[in-house]
């Protein structure tokens, strides 16, 4: 009879076990559709025992995933989440500096021109106004781009504050389910964690490793540790103290600081560093130099030759202070916004219907060699800056196309690894099914040799 009730034993085992493999394969049927699921495989494995008696149990199940490939989505992320925000932010410049009513190139061509009509007829009131017009139109363009410029710098500080506080918050969940998984195994945990691992790089860069105890641990760009083990630090952001118009970026622990601005080697954070320090800052300094040039040598021109009341030392623009700021603060001297007939369109002592101001301001508008540091004209310049621009955003959506591509191939690669097929799981779940019932008929036919022996004694 004992070895009737062993046999019962491996039948009652075989059941659970099957049962364990209809649950998991339920599991993953479940999940097919999740979000950074792994599938789970259930592990059987056949009990010892004495000859004609055995069984099998079903141990944790385990994911279907590779470290090294779970490494390089990670690496994917932070290079497609810095390529994704810097094309983001320059597309969006280069929309705003030429959707304007008239782009830098345009206001100054315009100006020019007007210039080139009045020396037709230099006396002439409306063709005055004309000019006076087209120089404000300057201005206000000049001003408007200095403008767009910073505004852009100012909202990716913004952006770089709020991607600090979302990767302080996936650090915190990377900390938390290595101390879930300190006490329970489920795959799911890992999961958890390796997606807000993944997120947390698109957002940071950096590198993540799980040690031999089992715990991810999370660095960024120059070694800063941002996870170790159950312990998170945060991403906080800061007055720049060289420059209050940025903000630095920084790891946090109590009263530790570590300052990463210059040393993420990734990421989204690091995409808008790039983007306000390097094409930013680039494009105000150029209009700050255009501008410069441009109030600097028609002031020069102009204030040598005379208006209609003979008067020479007239500026047309308002002298910059320095090149940094000409851009924001261009403007047409008021005395001459009130008054075009001070425009100093006669060189000294012509007469009123003298054109030797007029045609040297014309003459200055065709020099090649005024702007840029006298390679180009102000007009070639203005356009030179605009196409530096579009280059870079045009640079910026290529690389974002690569590394969107590079993202989706390491996905196809992870769902053939360790996505869910239906129909595998369904055919698994068929063949547990099955042994499942074969268990229970074993079971049974155990049960009934039980009672045909209790029967005969």
């Amino acid at each position: 009879m004992s070895g009737l009730l062993q046999l019962l034993g491996v039948g009652a085992s075989a059941f659970q076990a099957q049962n364990a493999g209809i649950a998991v394969a339920g599991r993953n049927i479940a999940n097919v559709n999740t979000e950074g699921y792994s599938r789970e495989d259930i592990n059987l494995a056949a009990q010892l025992g004495p000859p004609l008696v055995g069984g099998v149990i079903a141990n944790d199940p385990t994911r279907a995933q590779s470290a090294i490939l779970a490494g390089r989505e990670r690496d994917a992320a932070g290079s497609s989440g810095m390529a994704s925000s810097q094309a983001s932010a320059l597309s969006s410049l280069q929309d705003n500096l030429t959707g304007l009513g008239a782009n830098v190139a345009q206001a100054v061509g315009d100006f020019f021109a007007a210039a080139n009509r009045l020396s037709v007829a230099s006396a002439s009131a409306s063709l005055r106004q004309a000019l006076v017009d087209k120089a404000q139109a300057l201005a206000q363009t000049l001003q408007a781009s200095a403008h767009a410029v910073a505004q852009a710098q100012s909202e990716a500080n913004q952006r770089i504050a709020d991607l600090g506080a979302k990767a302080s918050q996936l650090a915190q969940q990377v900390a938390a389910a290595n101390k879930a998984l300190a006490t329970n195994a489920d795959p799911v945990l890992a999961d958890q964690r390796d997606q807000a691992a993944k997120q947390l790089a698109s957002i940071v860069g950096g590198q993540a490793r799980i040690d031999s105890d089992g715990m991810m641990r999370v660095t960024v760009g120059g070694g800063a540790v941002l996870v170790d083990g159950i312990k998170a630090m945060s991403v906080q952001t800061a007055a720049n103290p060289t420059n209050p118009t940025q903000v630095s970026v920084n790891i946090v622990d109590g009263s530790s600081k570590i300052d990463v601005t210059k040393t993420l080697d990734g990421g989204q954070i690091a995409g808008e560093i790039a983007f306000r320090d390097g094409a930013a800052q680039t494009a105000a300094n150029d209009l700050d130099q255009l501008a410069s040039d441009i109030a600097t040598q028609v002031n020069a021109v102009h204030s040598a030759n005379a208006g209609l009341d003979g008067v020479t030392g007239r500026n047309l623009f308002t002298p910059p202070a320095g090149v940094a700021g000409a851009a924001a603060n261009f403007a047409v001297d008021p005395s001459i916004a009130a008054d075009p007939s001070k425009l100093a369109t006669a060189a000294p002592g012509e007469g009123t219907s003298g054109t030797g101001g007029i045609m040297a301001l014309v003459a200055l508008g065709d020099a090649s060699n005024v702007a840029g540091g006298g390679a180009r004209s102000f007009v070639d310049e203005g356009v030179r800056m605009l196409s530096a621009v579009g280059s870079a955003a045009s640079a910026a959506n290529t690389a974002q196309t690569a590394e969107s591509a590079r993202v989706s191939s390491l996905a196809s690669v992870r769902d053939s690894l360790s996505g869910v097929s239906q129909q595998d799981e369904l055919a698994k779940l068929a063949s547990f099914q099955h042994a499942a019932e074969a268990a229970t008929q074993f079971i049974s036919t155990v049960n009934n040799l039980l009672d045909n022996m209790i029967q005969t004694l």
